[in-house]
């Protein structure tokens, strides 16, 4: 299946390079972001503050910042 990063919305999967493609294609939603190898972690810094991406979390930049839905659902 196809992704299309240029979409306002995005869930985030396990497929990290899709979730920075995703956010570069939305520079103008959020301050920055980094990620640490040594915990696997990305972190966003955004108008709302930061979080933690993971897989299963909703992104949104339908309305020029960053909104996050966190997945708090356990498999």
């Amino acid at each position: 299946m196809s992704k299309n990063f240029m979409a306002d919305t995005y869930i985030v999967d396990d497929r990290l390079q899709d979730t920075l493609a995703w956010l570069c294609s939305h520079q103008d939603c959020f301050d920055s972001f980094n990620y640490d190898a040594l915990q696997k972690e990305l972190r966003v810094v955004h108008a709302n503050g930061q979080d933690v991406i993971k897989p299963g979390d909703y992104l949104n930049a339908r309305y020029g910042i960053l909104i996050t839905a966190h997945n708090f659902a356990k498999p």
